[in-house]
């Protein structure tokens, strides 16, 4: 008995003393409870201020099962408020812990059915849930964040650890019914927000934007699209619209902006007519595809083989090509879109009619070393500033072939995104000086100071001469030649079409076009470059992407009242196209696709000049043809 008594006492002692912590920690566990706090995660702005994303405080339903002594019974009362099954929130009422959350981030009717029921061992507490005032306007550029506020795509995801600040803590002791212990420990850490990020995003341009562009793909039958438009001086983007028709892997079926197609025309007979069937509306897509998806960029890449040919002085404007029907390059027959006579065309003809030839002619004189230098130093193959996740360098040849002189200047055998682009063009409207493009503007700390993106120096890439050649040229291409679809008089547009051919398992898809339409305006001094896309089309960029540039074009005219300007004359020693010469033998020069508005109305809102009369009325459009689909005999020969 001694012995026994000397054993206790010994445990006693190591209880109240050494072993005393554990004990300690087992006890404070069944009163003291600690919940983290997150921070309120910043906003994404546009350039106006707008919210394009926020985060509100929104109840959370949370448990302590060790204070629960009837979880079948408080499940059964919490089911109906919660919308969850008995069987789900026993499993959580029963679980091995003292916190588990029920519902997180409920409505407030929810929260005060629970709060009703005023059942042992639930509570509730604030936490921040991400909502989107615009909807899905953008949200491939902007992404998701989950339910752990933390980011899952886009600009949340890569800025996540500047929007989501650092979380507080919340440590009290309370008794079984969950009232907080007279003179107990209560400690609070407050939660520290996040900064806001403010984009270069319009949002009422990227609204016209999406909306122009769905009514493309649809309008075109194809299966996805992009329009971007860019503050020329600046590098900002101002829109960036990337949808797709709904698919498999497309993750949401709910159109991206609502639109209205006019239906081809249906033979009634009798008195009885045609119900439509309702249309099948583009979805925002998967990713920020002007950044992560690539494309071949067909005629739109001629710009860079041109310009660099004028930069090394081996052509001038005016020099006279002799272009056939067909031409052979390293046993290969190339051809242009359309069959012609053997033309003499000067630079600008072959750039207005959109020439695989006269091209191919040019690159042969620049030669392979300089074009691909060209190629880099307008930003093909590398990634822009914006690194945008998952963002494509880009594809180059991997290898040099006896046909490639003649596929790559062209815009064959290459891959860019939209925003290289873009660039690509911007530059030219800069008079020669590659800017890079910006997507963030700058953030906003918690104390409300604003710290701007630093702006990456531009580069020279082809001289001011060089650039005004290219302006005249591509002026011309509006005015006359294959992108007629795309004015927008009184302003002048500078800008090419292109439609490649789409690559499918190792060959081209005959009849299946990448359709695109890049340019600029007002020419005279560019205010806005802009850059469409329509993916997997029968159509040609002359009728599906030419008229959805002028009309995102016109929208930013108007927003930012930029008004026309005086014409200049065209560039010394450019010779001008005319109609005779700009007969389509790149593409057909055609209008817009039905249910696309005409390029040439800027309507009665264009701004006037100090001292003008008012608004010049917009000009009246021409019927609208049948569509023209052409295949072309070989792969070579991809339409301008």
């Amino acid at each position: 008995m001694i012995l026994a008594f000397v054993a206790i006492a010994a445990r006693v002692v190591w209880i109240q003393g050494p072993g005393a912590g554990r004990y300690l920690a087992v006890g404070q566990s069944e009163w003291t409870h600690t919940v983290t706090l997150a921070g309120t995660r910043g906003s994404i702005l546009d350039a106006n201020g707008d919210e394009l994303a926020m985060s509100i405080p929104q109840t959370t339903i949370y448990a302590d099962p060790h204070q629960v002594s009837d979880p079948k019974g408080e499940a059964a009362q919490l089911a109906p408020a919660l919308g969850q099954s008995v069987t789900g929130l026993v499993s959580k009422l029963t679980e091995s812990a003292g916190f588990v959350y029920l519902a997180r981030t409920v409505d407030d009717a929810t929260a005060a059915k629970v709060a009703k029921l005023n059942l042992a061992g639930v509570y509730s507490m604030q936490e921040p849930k991400r909502f989107y005032p615009a909807g899905q306007l953008a949200q491939p550029i902007i992404g998701l964040v989950g339910t752990d506020g933390t980011g899952l795509g886009g600009l949340e995801s890569k800025y996540n650890s500047i929007l989501q600040g650092k979380p507080g803590k919340l440590i009290e002791q309370t008794d079984p019914q969950g009232r907080q212990l007279p003179g107990g420990l209560q400690e609070y850490k407050a939660p520290v927000s996040g900064q806001d990020l403010v984009l270069t995003i319009d949002e009422s341009l990227q609204y016209d934007a999406e909306q122009a562009l769905a009514k493309a793909i649809v309008a075109a039958g194809a299966k996805s699209g992009i329009a971007m438009l860019m503050d020329t001086k600046t590098g900002d983007i101002l829109a960036d619209a990337n949808l797709t028709m709904p698919g498999p892997g497309i993750p949401s079926t709910i159109p991206a902006v609502p639109i209205s197609i006019p239906a081809p025309s249906s033979v009634s007979s009798g008195s009885a007519s045609t119900t439509p069937t309702p249309q099948v509306q583009p979805v925002e897509a998967a990713s920020a595809s002007a950044f992560t998806q690539v494309y071949e960029p067909g005629s739109v890449n001629k710009l860079i083989t041109i310009s660099a040919a004028l930069q090394q002085g081996v052509i001038k404007p005016s020099d006279i090509f002799t272009i056939p029907n067909t031409y052979d390059v390293a046993g290969t027959t190339f051809h242009d879109a359309e069959p012609h006579a053997t033309e003499h065309w000067n630079v600008t003809d072959i750039l207005a009619n959109s020439s695989n030839i006269g091209t191919t002619q040019i690159a042969q004189r620049l030669g392979k070393t300089q074009l691909l230098k060209y190629i880099g130093d307008y930003g093909e193959g590398k990634k822009t500033d914006i690194d945008f996740p998952g963002e494509s360098r880009g594809l180059l040849p991997s290898y040099w072939s006896g046909t490639s002189i003649a596929d790559v200047p062209i815009g064959q055998g290459i891959g860019v995104t939209a925003v290289q682009m873009l660039a690509a063009y911007n530059t030219i409207a800069n008079g020669g000086v590659y800017v890079a493009p910006r997507l963030v503007a700058g953030t906003i700390g918690s104390d409300g100071v604003e710290h701007t993106t630093p702006i990456t120096p531009g580069h020279r890439v082809v001289s001011p001469k060089v650039a005004a050649e290219m302006t005249t040229m591509l002026d011309e291409v509006v005015r006359v030649g294959t992108g007629t679809a795309a004015n927008l008089s009184p302003y002048t547009v500078a800008g090419k079409t292109g439609t490649a051919l789409v690559p499918l398992a190792g060959h081209y898809e005959a009849g299946h076009y990448v359709a695109s339409f890049a340019g600029f305006v007002p020419s005279e001094d560019p205010s806005i470059t802009a850059m469409v896309v329509i993916n997997d089309t029968l159509d040609y960029g002359a009728a599906a992407s030419a008229p959805t540039f002028a009309t995102i074009a016109r929208d930013a005219l108007q927003q930012r009242k930029i008004p026309p300007h005086a014409p200049l004359p065209p560039a010394p020693g450019v010779p001008l196209a005319t109609t005779a010469t700009a007969t389509g033998a790149g593409e057909v020069a055609g209008t817009p696709l039905p249910g696309l508005s005409p390029a040439a109305n800027v309507a009665a809102t264009v701004p006037t000049t100090p001292g003008s009369k008012g608004a010049i009325a917009p000009t009246t459009s021409a019927t609208v043809p049948q569509r023209q689909r052409t295949t072309p005999t070989t792969a070579a020969s991809q339409a301008g």
